[in-house]
């Protein structure tokens, strides 16, 4: 990060480097995992700095067939888009699967947004890449949480969270894998 982006990022910060409002801390959620480990962390983390939490899911136009056009939803803002709707349903289930009881309550939704609310956590569903959805919330976050990188991640080069530790505007945070044979760690 440059100086220059540095100070801008920071512009609003006090000289004890506190914000004038609390940035939240944005949790990155698998599609395949779900990210349990990351978004108990997070909301125990966000508690403790009394800060808000966000669950983060990216989420993609499916690919077709070489040769015939995509299906695009509408990119008109208020439009209906299935495939946000979609994000959106399957991230308030891994949410709620994690964290259960502690975030069942009172909620409010505007799928069109993609945002919805459950006990104090906001869900976002934005369609793009997972890199650059992510990167792009780390400028208005205080920390950006992720899972452990896939196995599969770690064979083929670079892993995605390497790139996120790099290129992140905020602290990151890359949970563990899981442990075989050990204890039960509060966070699992």
């Amino acid at each position: 990060m440059s100086t220059e982006e540095n100070t801008s990022r920071n512009a609003d910060r006090d000289p004890e480097g506190t914000t004038a409002e609390a940035l939240p801390i944005v949790v990155g959620v698998s599609r395949s995992s779900g990210s349990p480990a990351a978004l108990r962390w997070a909301l125990e983390e966000s508690r403790v700095r009394g800060v808000p939490m966000v669950a983060l899911r990216a989420y993609r136009v499916p690919g077709t067939a070489a040769g015939s056009v995509r299906p695009m939803p509408s990119r008109v803002a208020d439009s209906d888009d299935p495939l946000r709707t979609a994000a959106l349903d399957a991230l308030r289930a891994d949410v709620r699967s994690a964290l259960g009881s502690t975030v069942d309550g009172a909620g409010g939704s505007d799928a069109t947004a993609g945002v919805d609310q459950m006990g104090g956590v906001e869900l976002r569903a934005v369609r793009g890449a997972r890199a650059r959805v992510l990167l792009e919330a780390s400028d208005a976050a205080s920390l950006l949480v992720v899972d452990a990188p896939r196995r599969r991640e770690i064979r083929t080069g670079p892993t995605f969270a390497a790139q996120l530790v790099q290129r992140a505007r905020c602290p990151v945070v890359i949970m563990p894998g899981p442990v075989r044979g050990a204890a039960q760690s509060q966070v699992e």
